[in-house]
């Protein structure tokens, strides 16, 4: 499996990707280290989460605009990823989505527009590149393909929704990941590094995604107070997003494609030794739009993840 990966590692490193736009962030489920990792074999892992994310001022370029057509944005999104050990070195995942409500609404009237719906599955394989014991230093890697539950529109009311408020952009697709993890034992500390590149084909009204490159670099730190009762870790994260243009039939759209930045502060609480219940903050630190774009202005995910041994 490895041999397997290490194209996925050179792209994920040495290539720099066309990239995609789209309104506000993209989910972002991972938690703490234990998620990065491949699974032992027969064990199956559940992890569950729910994400509000929300907007309500546009952005040209780095500065505020006053483009105010719509007054504010949000989605509320419920998430499920399942993998199971295959092997020792091999982990099979699947990632599922549904969008309870993406909405826009417009400034000036009580008038807003809502999608709702699936997203693309993901199903990937994820093998180990490294392992090390001993100085607690781990890589491993996936790809795997993105599968839209549909490739028509959303209507609404006999009216298309746009494309920010589709589910998906019903477009098959590619997913490739790396994870690097550094642990040090004595002092409770996880230092934890995350890639994820996303591509897309055309979808069937000829338009397309550019793809998409997601980096995260996490510390992480065990917190022992005499007066802390429970298993509680605080992660810090520092996560980019860059994206590129969208293409549609009449060339490429102007204004998507960004560069975002991110600060996640996180608390995960381990209760009864199985259940790992984590609650995450999205403070945006910079924003870079190509044209004029809703930006974010907070998001908040709560996670609940737990391993089954079958």
């Amino acid at each position: 499996m490895a041999f397997l990966l290490l194209p996925a590692l050179a792209l994920m490193l040495g290539v720099a990707p066309r990239v995609q736009a789209q309104c506000l962030s993209a989910i972002n489920p991972v938690g703490g280290s234990s998620n990065l990792l491949v699974l032992e074999k027969n064990t199956l892992r559940v992890i569950s989460f729910y994400r509000y994310h929300y907007g309500n001022r546009y952005f040209e370029g780095s500065n505020p605009s006053d483009y105010d057509v719509i007054s504010r944005a949000g989605y509320n999104y419920a998430g499920l990823i399942l993998a199971y050990g295959l092997t020792r070195g091999i982990t099979l995942e699947n990632e599922q989505g549904y969008f309870i409500n993406k909405t826009q609404h417009y400034r000036g009237t009580s008038d807003f527009l809502r999608g709702n719906g699936f997203a693309s599955t993901v199903f990937s394989l994820r093998g180990s590149i490294l392992k090390n014991d001993i100085d607690r230093f781990f890589i491993s890697g996936s790809a795997g393909a993105r599968i839209p539950y549909t490739r028509e529109k959303q209507v609404k009311n006999g009216t298309v929704l746009p494309i920010e408020l589709q589910p998906s952009y019903g477009a098959f697709g590619g997913v490739l990941q790396l994870y690097v993890v550094k642990e040090y034992t004595e002092t409770g500390t996880r230092y934890f590094f995350t890639g994820r590149m996303e591509s897309s084909l055309e979808n069937r009204y000829d338009e397309r995604q550019g793809n998409a490159l997601f980096t995260s670099l996490f510390w992480s730190k065990h917190l022992m107070f005499p007066w802390l009762k429970g298993d509680w870790t605080s992660i810090v994260q520092l996560r980019s997003e860059i994206r590129g243009k969208d293409r549609t039939p009449l060339g490429v759209k102007a204004s998507s494609g960004s560069y975002l930045f991110f600060l996640s502060p996180q608390l995960n609480s381990y209760i009864r030794e199985k259940w790992n219940v984590s609650v995450i903050l999205d403070i945006p630190l910079y924003q870079y739009f190509h044209g004029t774009q809703l930006a974010t202005r907070y998001g908040i995910s709560v996670n609940l993840a737990r391993d089954f041994s079958l």
